[in-house]
């Protein structure tokens, strides 16, 4: 007759996660696995890392080399346009090269090279559609196009300045400088209509003053234009034949 020690009954396995949960026996039994697991992490923290140094390190020799270059003259001499875009092509991907493109473009401009400022100003617009700095490139693209008497193009350009960032003040310049093309077209009633736009604008500062200025000008030579509705960005008012 058996007694109750002389009966085995079945073990169940441990709990993994119970307080039964042996782990040297499970690391032991995964010990492969672990080690492998680990060193993925470890080769996946390490190449971030190298990344994040490396991305520093450019950061930091392309800002430096902008700065050779804005101060490294040691006199009153601006950089050149070329110097400048030198830097953008050399440290591509940067910050630093992000500003150089665009002040190569601005000195580009400034050197009378608006086909080249052109260009770079354009390229900026593509590269950095984000930039906080893609508004200030887009009035440099019009306004080289205005330079090289590109009349239809800068006047696209312009309103695409216009409606991209209407209420940003530097669309104002834009419609003043639009403004201009199509008084010197004796498109007068798209002129006043423009001038008035920039008056009325809260962000428009000094320009507001000076639209008025030219409205006063304009309206004084046509006078038939003091009652002109006013334009909106979209509104496209037939001009009068102008006076002989």
């Amino acid at each position: 007759m058996s007694t109750t020690s002389d009966v085995t009954l079945p073990v169940p396995p441990p709990n993994e996660t119970g307080p039964g949960f042996d782990f040297l026996t499970w690391f032991e039994l995964n010990r492969s696995r672990i080690i492998a697991g680990a060193g993925v992490v470890v080769v996946g923290v390490l190449v971030f890392l190298f990344i994040r140094w490396q991305h520093d390190q450019n950061e930091s020799a392309a800002s430096s080399a902008l700065s050779a270059v804005l101060n490294g003259s040691g006199n009153a001499a601006q950089p050149s346009g070329a110097a400048l875009l030198a830097v953008a092509d050399a440290h591509s991907g940067t910050q630093a090269a992000e500003r150089a493109r665009l002040l190569a473009a601005g000195r580009l401009y400034v050197e009378g090279k608006y086909a080249d400022a052109h260009t770079q100003f354009d390229k900026f617009t593509v590269d950095y559609p984000e930039s906080p700095l893609f508004n200030t490139a887009l009035l440099g693209l019009a306004s080289s196009l205005d330079s090289q008497n590109k009349t239809n193009e800068a006047l696209a350009a312009y309103q695409r300045l216009i409606s991209t960032a209407p209420n940003d003040p530097i669309a104002a310049r834009a419609r003043l400088s639009k403004a201009r093309i199509h008084e010197a077209l004796n498109q007068a009633a798209t002129a006043v209509a423009l001038y008035d736009e920039i008056s009325r604008s809260q962000t428009a500062g000094d320009l507001g003053q000076e639209a008025a200025i030219l409205r006063a000008r304009l309206v004084t030579a046509h006078p038939e234009l003091e009652s002109t509705p006013t334009l909106t960005n979209t509104v496209r008012v037939t001009a009068p034949p102008a006076k002989p």
